[in-house]
């Protein structure tokens, strides 16, 4: 079975920004435990996703920049979860589970407006099909970082 890793979690929260954690509760139909998000009662976007892969290649792509321009874009990079080894795109339409919890991936998580504004065109061209996905929660569950990201066996039963 191919799988990936969770290698960040972060909760966004309404007075620090965002908050790293070794570990957190995903809570079904609601979203990560002390997420702003989680208030919202959203139907497609409880958590978002990111892979650790693309942020280097965005990364790279700024050393050509001034040095202020990469901290701007690790500003913006406010995604729940950090994951690598795995192609998250591939995960749009599918559960996969992480940890004890299980996921549906519900769509694509663009860069905004604002970084186009901070960062410029180009940059934010750049970042097209990199900004990650978006996800539901199916089944509540305590996920840790370094916790295996896989597709769950109800895919094989499944069209998408």
């Amino acid at each position: 079975m191919i799988s990936g890793q969770l290698e960040w979690i972060g909760v966004r929260d309404k007075e620090h920004g965002i908050i790293s954690l070794d570990s957190v509760l995903a809570i079904r139909e609601q979203g990560l435990e002390g997420d702003k998000i989680t208030l919202k009662k959203s139907k497609k976007r409880q958590i978002t996703l990111m892979q650790k892969e693309h942020i280097n290649v965005i990364l790279s792509l700024a050393n050509e920049c001034d040095p202020k321009i990469i901290r701007k874009i690790m500003y913006f990079f406010k995604r729940n979860l950090l994951v690598s080894g795995f192609n998250i795109l591939n995960l749009k339409g599918k559960y996969f589970r992480i940890g004890e919890a299980k996921f549906l991936g519900t769509g694509d998580c663009k860069p905004c407006k604002k970084i186009e504004n901070l960062l410029g065109r180009a940059m934010y061209d750049a970042m097209q099909g990199m900004g990650g996905i978006t996800a539901i929660v199916e089944e509540t569950g305590i996920i840790k970082i370094k916790d295996n990201l896989h597709l769950d066996e109800k895919n094989e039963n499944t069209l998408f």
